[in-house]
């Protein structure tokens, strides 16, 4: 099988896994279809050694324009480890401008992910439209994420 030549949005990848009714097909879809940045929002949501140094909830920020592409979702993700719990070079002002940056420039329904994941709220975002994206599916599918 050919590999696209795009990648896609996390919220495109979360939302075909919740489409799909049987729990070994979601577990199949998540291997073959989740890149780094997936992982990512993954292990931030539901694994407890790893936590933003952040406020609770949506911080203010301006979403991605209409008509205007995001960026790549890969170069805008690369900042994100500066703002990890226990990073004491830069302050917290400084964390929540990268964050706020991060947020400003992914599609605005991977930045409300990357939101709910920062709280570990993404089983209830959205009307619980991810509430399939659970700590058992990650579990199951990525172990090594959790530990």
């Amino acid at each position: 099988m050919e590999k696209p030549t795009f990648q896609k949005h996390i919220h495109e990848v979360f939302e075909e896994i919740c489409e799909l009714e049987d729990r070994n097909e979601r577990i199949e879809y998540l291997k073959k279809n989740a890149f780094k940045q997936v992982k990512s929002i993954l292990q931030l949501c539901y694994n407890d050694k790893i936590q933003l140094d952040l406020p609770k909830g949506k911080p203010p920020f301006e979403p991605c324009p209409e008509g205007r592409t995001p960026a790549p979702i890969g170069h805008a993700f690369k900042p994100i480890g500066m703002c990890v719990k226990g990073n004491n070079q830069i302050n917290q002002i400084k964390k929540e401008k990268i964050f706020i940056g991060i947020l400003e420039q992914i599609h605005e329904d991977d930045a409300a992910i990357l939101c709910a994941a920062k709280d570990g709220t993404i089983t209830n975002l959205q009307n619980k439209k991810y509430r399939k994206i659970t700590k058992s599916l990650v579990e199951a599918t990525f172990p090594e994420l959790l530990k």
